[in-house]
């Protein structure tokens, strides 16, 4: 997937992830097949080709995450494959990671909207389900066919498909270089080294990779790896540094079916992890590493350095890293609640034991954030609070505060890490319960009527403490502006003594006139640019210096509006008297009416006559100018930009502030799936076209949407 989940995809080799944007990864394939070639083709590659392209698609992501007390958007690519006629589709989970809406262009260029089925993180893998509503009239869906990976052969010939770069579908060949991959940490150790599909959840401990060669880049991840008989034998998962990873057919479909009929993938968990025996000194079987606290192994007696020889009355003899995904496998498959016999050695003594799984929890918990008070929470999962080592799973874990929020200004402030045990007295059990306790404070008919103080009690490294947030939002009133003041509709620079001797015949200093706005009253007096002011009435105006510059708008000030005055200038050498009436100051940017939109994040103002001056746009050129976008909000996903005028949304004219305020009021009411912005950027239309999210939704909130 091209996504911000790059630099988590590393592979302890310095393989690069196949998914970020800008990570420069890529395989060096041998050759790149383009689908239609006439003639030049191998005939089986050909047939390979045709029996799964035609099922591939391009997945376009739009993700929500929640960090630093903010929600953070943003979206990605990736590759999957049609693999039912129901419309189910296989990629990786890292291609769905954070995903909020999801849309799969076909073989015929048709993009349609789809749904997430389930992910599973621990082997990367994941399913959508196409929206079979959206197709055209008379599409029928191209499938393609699942093939058993345990027949391949280091050096068989394989196609990997995908989309890289978002870009548009590729087929590339290869050989397969490995059938049974795993990373350890290197240097001849034989611990598997620990994988992270972000920053908090691992990944591929059940996997035993196929390396090949054939070419792969960003973008490329969920995309088939298929066989020369025109079969699926993996999933491309990760690659760099020449080589390219996917994960087996055999494990990929047996995932995928499991997502499909339940959502998920159900585990046993032994609470305990292996090391092969081949370094050890240790004759047969396989070396418990480490045990979990208070997990079903150590539940059995069984501790570190303990050496399990049979599983069930089946020896284990576990030589090399690449046999322990295997038995990991093969634990895990086993229905939770199993009582598993086991028989071990523990210092050349030999014992038994009776370990009965419970279930192989999530790490990652729901997650959102609390927009009105400036922090991102997180669930406490049983994962993180044994992890924390945490008394249990009461409260909701901060993981971060905004900056200037009521969360970062209270005394003392909340912080990452921080456990939120009680809001205004309130216990907080759970996620669903702080959640909740949010809404029925924040969801008021007016801000005012939003509760001056909040009592919020949190744990801190074994502390407990409260404090008080003020998440009443500050009223703010648009400007007043300025009293209205005489003006004349000039620009001008100051002309000092030895300029204007190479300016005029007398070298009289004074001011140049530079531009003339148009449609004022210093237009309508014939007042010229290259105009030479010398005067105000009977004031002379000399400029000596830069001390002066202010001089000639000091002299305008000290009139008023409807004033008549006399504006003496030099012309081409001549003196001139230009009558003008005084016009009042016009409003600038300091002083038009703004808003913010807290749901797009974007901020507009009023236009001025300055700004329509600059634009070349007429009267009754209508809009609000945009002044601040938030880049990875909604508006800023659509693509609108600083700058733009914004000139209708969701079909409503907008000429003022007032207008926009009105229309953005209605839309959070209405909460419409999808709203229309039209601008003018460099006075050329745009439509843009805008996702939002209108509440602050927990991710099981969202997927269930």
């Amino acid at each position: 997937m091209l996504n911000r989940h790059a630099a988590n995809l590393f592979l302890a080799a310095g393989l690069a992830a196949v998914c970020s944007f800008g990570s420069g990864c890529q395989t060096s394939g041998r050759a790149t097949v383009s689908g239609g070639l006439p003639g030049s083709v191998d005939p089986m590659v050909a047939n390979a080709r045709d029996l799964v392209f035609p099922a591939l698609v391009n997945i376009r992501v739009v993700t929500l995450s929640y960090f630093g007390g903010q929600e953070s958007k943003g979206g990605g690519t990736g590759s999957g494959t049609i693999i039912s006629p129901d419309g189910y589709v296989v990629t990786n989970a890292h291609v769905t990671n954070e995903g909020k809406r999801f849309f799969c262009t076909l073989a015929d260029k048709q993009e349609i909207k789809a749904t997430l089925v389930g992910e599973d993180p621990l082997t990367d893998l994941a399913v959508l389900k196409l929206d079979l509503s959206q197709l055209a009239p008379g599409t029928k869906l191209s499938v393609a066919q699942w093939g058993d990976s345990s027949t391949l052969q280091v050096g068989d010939e394989v196609l990997a498909m995908g989309s890289p770069f978002s870009l548009s579908r590729s087929v590339t060949l290869g050989i397969v270089s490995n059938t049974s991959r795993v990373f350890t940490s290197g240097f001849g150790n034989e611990e598997l080294d620990e994988m992270e599909l972000d920053y908090r959840q691992t990944t591929g401990a059940f996997t035993r990779w196929i390396q090949h060669d054939a070419l792969i880049n960003p973008g490329n991840s969920g995309g088939p790896l298929v066989n020369l008989r025109g079969e699926i034998v993996g999933v491309n998962t990760r690659g760099g540094s020449g080589m390219g990873f996917a994960s087996p057919a055999v494990l990929a479909r047996a995932v995928a079916e499991e997502l499909i009929k339940n959502g998920s993938v159900t585990r046993s968990n032994f609470g305990m992890s292996f090391k092969a025996i081949t370094k050890t000194g240790i004759k047969q079987g396989v070396l418990v590493n480490s045990v979990t606290k208070d997990g079903p192994a150590a539940k059995a007696g069984l501790k570190a350095g303990d050496v399990i020889t049979a599983i069930d009355a089946r020896l284990v003899n576990v030589r090399f890293a690449e046999e322990i995904p295997e038995l990991l496998r093969d634990l895990a498959s086993r229905p939770v609640g199993t009582t598993v016999a086991v028989a071990y050695s523990r210092d050349g003594t030999s014992a038994s034991a009776t370990i009965t799984t419970d279930k192989l929890l999530r790490e990652i918990g729901d997650e959102t954030v609390l927009r009105g008070w400036g922090i991102s929470l997180s669930e406490i999962t049983e994962t993180m609070m044994r992890a924390r080592q945490l008394p249990s799973r009461q409260g909701v874990v901060v993981t971060g505060v905004r900056s200037g929020s009521p969360a970062e200004t209270s005394e003392p402030k909340l912080d990452g890490g921080d456990i939120i045990k009680a809001v205004d007295g309130k216990p907080i059990n759970s996620f669903k319960d702080l959640v909740e306790t949010y809404r029925s404070i924040m969801t008021v008919d007016k801000p005012e009527q939003i509760p001056e103080f909040v009592l919020v009690e949190f744990d801190r490294d074994g502390q407990n403490q409260v404090t008080l947030l003020k998440p009443r939002p500050k009223k703010t009133d648009d400007p007043a502006g300025e009293l209205p003041k005489a003006w004349l509709a000039i620009e001008s620079q100051p002309v000092f003594r030895d300029l204007a001797k190479k300016l005029t015949k007398e070298g009289t200093p004074g001011f140049r006139v530079t531009r003339v706005y148009p449609n004022s009253a210093a237009a309508a007096a014939d007042l010229r640019p290259g105009d030479i002011i010398v005067g105000i009435d009977k004031d002379k105006l000399a400029p000596k210096g830069m001390q002066d510059a202010g001089q000639l708008q000091r002299r305008i000030r000290q009139m008023s509006a409807g004033d008549n005055a006399v504006i003496k200038v030099v012309r081409n050498g001549e003196p001139k008297d230009l009558p003008i009436t005084l016009e009042k100051t016009r409003p600038t940017a300091d002083e038009v009416k703004t808003e913010q939109n807290k749901d797009f994040e974007f901020s507009v103002r009023d236009i001025t006559f300055f700004d329509r001056d600059r634009a070349k746009w007429a009267d009754d050129v209508p809009g609000v100018i945009v002044t601040n976008v938030e880049r990875v909000g909604w508006a800023g996903l659509a693509g609108l930009s600083p700058g733009d005028l914004l000139q209708k949304v969701a079909g409503t004219d907008i000429k003022s502030v007032d207008d926009f305020r009105a229309v953005m009021t209605k839309l959070a009411k209405e909460q419409p799936e999808r709203v229309v912005f039209v601008v003018l950027r460099y006075n050329r239309s745009s439509f843009l076209f805008a996702e939002p999210e209108w509440k602050p939704l927990t991710k099981d909130e969202a997927n269930k949407k």
